[in-house]
């Protein structure tokens, strides 16, 4: 006889807000009955699997609302690691013992990520003459932690042609120094002048290798649904979304994956348009999202678009990466041809200008019912909030950026500003949904960091001790939601996940400790004991 439950969930402490809920039954990889324990032993015997969760604390499974999984494989599997570094001498030493025990022959290129000069005793800049010092017969590529400055040494700048006549495209940078000469320092667009020619990921079967580990990871600390920007990351964009449906089709993704959709020219929405894509398109576990575009740099490396000039170098103001008529185009044409829009941008100038863009298109994304978002939304100002609101932006934001930010805004943009920085409680209390992410692997994507950095606005070794702007603190069922029903309205899907509740995805993840229990400051440290993914 055919049973009810393909799975009966029992003996668990289910984060539900209206009720008390100690068992769910799933079937077909959704929840078709939740109760507590007084009205469960109808169904012992209904169920063709019981599950004891032994009184663990459940909740919906989390969602990483942004982040670039092939780069985060790419980078853990294949490349050097530079997170750690804190020296230009421990830098030579690492990559040195790296292509040593790589065995990267000469001619073949070095690759890297991962540094950041602020945590350098000097604060200076790696350039082309420490790399040199590294290898003169291999050319090297390092991305800073931002991904929005890359550093190459002088065989990479030789292949890529640039010398102190080649002129910085729009929208980047080539660093010189006082001579006119090259520093091996490209900001923003100018890297393009260097990753044009560097070998890209091409082979399909690598690039499966590279989302199915990184999925794999993302299991691990309870994300069971992950936003992912990559198909800059890939030599030929066919591919990578060949590859995606393949795995998607033969049941092989191991999580909920929904594609964000770079572009940088209108021709690259006609080109996925070509592909038969449209924001909303589903292939079991695939999901196709919204165009993705990068409007300004980032905050470390300075290439945030700000109003006003750095507070800690006053003739810059950052970069924007395209002009207010290229940004509208694009903005107009992904709503023409049926895609949501997520824009990046961290500096208010960036900010103020796209929602500027957002207004005139208003009509258009509220008629077709598109939900657009702004990613990072780092620096603001009170009319920036409102204008959030007043549009029914989303916000979709890093809360564990504090982690390596907190000790540097202040320095960037100056005491008044930062009243209008990172400013989640603000922006919840103004009426913005708010989402979260991680932005891996800029950040670790590890969730319970982003609730824990929201929660208690302090970093990973728990400092500052009593919060970097303890105002700004977030309650926990607002940080949970960012990271579960939020995102699942982001991406249309609160009807599906998000929660734990009938007719949903058997989607949720079982904690050592319970979010509500526990002291606020050791949420970073809760294990994830289970990931169950559609039942499973």
């Amino acid at each position: 006889m055919k049973k009810r439950f393909d799975k009966l969930f029992v003996n668990g402490s289910f984060f539900h807000e209206n009720e008390e809920i100690n068992f769910v039954g799933v079937k077909d990889g959704k929840i078709i009955k939740c109760g507590n324990s007084k009205e469960i032993d109808p169904y012992y015997n209904d169920a063709d699997e019981i599950v004891d969760l032994k009184g663990k604390a459940v909740y919906p499974g989390f969602t990483d609302a942004h982040m670039h999984l092939i780069a985060y494989s790419q980078k853990k599997l294949y490349e050097v690691m530079l997170d750690d570094v804190t020296s230009r001498e421990q830098l030579v030493t690492r990559v040195r013992n790296f292509i040593k025990e790589k065995n990267i022959k000469a001619g073949d290129w070095v690759i890297g990520s991962g540094w950041n000069q602020d945590k350098f005793d000097d604060k200076k800049f790696p350039d082309r003459y420490l790399l040199d010092e590294i290898s003169t017969v291999h050319p090297i590529h390092f991305i800073r932690a931002c991904y929005h400055i890359c550093v190459v040494n002088s065989k990479a700048l030789a292949i890529a042609k640039i010398d102190e006549n080649t002129i910085s495209p729009e929208g980047g940078r080539i660093d010189q120094d006082e001579k006119g000469v090259p520093t091996g320092i490209l900001r923003e667009n100018a890297m393009d002048l260097v990753t044009e020619i560097m070998p890209g990921i091409k082979e399909k079967d690598k690039m499966k290798e590279l989302i199915i580990k990184g999925c794999q990871d993302l299991d691990k600390v309870g994300i069971t649904t992950v936003h992912t920007d990559d198909f800059p990351f890939v030599e030929d964009k066919e591919v990578l979304w060949h590859v995606f449906k393949d795995l998607a089709t033969n049941k092989k993704l191991p999580i909920r994956v929904v594609l964000q959709l770079r572009v940088a020219r209108v021709e690259d929405i006609y080109a996925y348009n070509k592909m038969g894509m449209k924001s909303g398109y589903n292939i079991n576990n695939l999901r196709i999202g919204p165009i993705k575009i990068i409007s300004d740099g980032s905050l470390g490396s300075r290439t945030a678009a700000l109003d006003h000039p750095y507070e800690d170098d006053q003739e810059n103001k950052g970069l924007m990466l395209m002009t207010e008529n290229e940004l509208d185009k694009l903005v107009y044409e992904s709503f023409t041809n049926d895609f949501d829009m997520s824009i990046h941008a961290i500096g208010d100038r960036a900010m103020r200008i796209i929602l500027e863009t957002y207004e005139r298109h208003y009509d258009m994304y509220r008629n077709k019912g598109f939900r657009p978002s702004i990613i990072h939304c780092q620096i603001g100002t009170k009319e920036i909030l409102d204008k959030f609101k007043k549009l029914d932006i989303i916000a979709n934001i890093q809360p564990i950026f504090l982690n390596t930010d907190w000790d540097i805004a202040q320095n960037r943009i100056g005491k008044e500003r930062l009243k209008y920085s990172y400013c989640w409680k603000k922006y919840i209390d103004t009426g913005i949904l708010c989402v979260g992410s991680s932005d891996a692997p800029i950040e670790s994507f590890n969730p319970l960091y982003g609730i824990y950095t929201a929660v208690v606005r302090k970093d990973l070794k728990g400092m500052p001790k009593s919060g970097w702007m303890p105002e700004e603190k977030v309650e926990i069922k607002e940080a949970i939601d960012m990271f579960t029903i939020n995102a699942a309205y982001l991406s249309h899907e609160e009807a599906l996940k998000g929660s734990i509740e009938v007719g949903k995805y058997a989607d949720f993840v079982v904690l050592s400790d319970d979010l509500y229990k526990i002291n606020k400051d050791c949420i970073k440290d809760i294990r994830v004991e289970k990931t169950i993914v559609g039942g499973n």
